[in-house]
């Protein structure tokens, strides 16, 4: 069984506190942390090792992934924020994962298998017959004579890349100088 852990926190004390400031100060603060935050997020996007692209809707419309395969050419791979099959993304994509020894990760790189993985279908689960050759690093389906479609990738090991938290905890006086100035804008 895992060991169980407790988290405290004083944020219930310090909301009370808030509120019981004047209307302007909280809206001053407010702002100066909307604002703050604004350049935490840009901060944590140009860290990031990241493709943003248009093409899909929510999340995934922001980030998507790649691997390098060989250290030469990058494909496109999805990073969704999902539980698929207990291995979380979003934590393999902050600190990096590795697979098991003697095995390797599945990184959907189709069109459909994007979309697969999204709805947390993995590519053990994939709806028809797929397969690899020995000395492939692909996972692929067979259509027609002699054509293949490349569903997925194989990978040993994906790299820190989102580096979110790195990002945050160093910009927290960012985030606290925009409060500071938008408090002395108003008073």
């Amino acid at each position: 069984m895992a060991d169980a852990f407790t988290i405290q926190s004083n944020a219930a004390d310090i909301l009370r506190r808030f509120e019981r400031l004047p209307n302007e100060v909280q809206g001053a603060v407010k702002r100066g942390f909307s604002r703050g935050l604004l350049l935490v997020e840009e901060e944590v996007k140009r860290r990031a090792d990241l493709r943003l692209t248009g093409s899909r809707s929510g999340l995934a419309s922001r980030l998507t992934s790649h691997v390098l395969v060989g250290g030469k050419a990058a494909v496109d791979g999805i990073i969704g924020f999902r539980n698929t099959r207990g291995f979380p993304y979003e934590m393999a994509q902050e600190y990096g994962a590795t697979a098991r020894a003697g095995g390797a990760m599945a990184i959907p790189i189709s069109d459909e298998a994007k979309m697969l993985s999204q709805r947390g279908i993995s590519a053990k689960d994939f709806p028809r017959k797929l397969f690899s050759r020995r000395t492939s690093r692909f996972l692929m389906e067979a259509v027609g004579g002699h054509a293949l479609i490349l569903h997925y990738i194989f990978v040993k090991s994906i790299p820190p890349r989102l580096h979110f938290r790195d990002s945050v905890e160093d910009n927290t006086d960012l985030v606290m100088r925009e409060v500071v100035d938008e408090w002395e804008a108003t008073y």
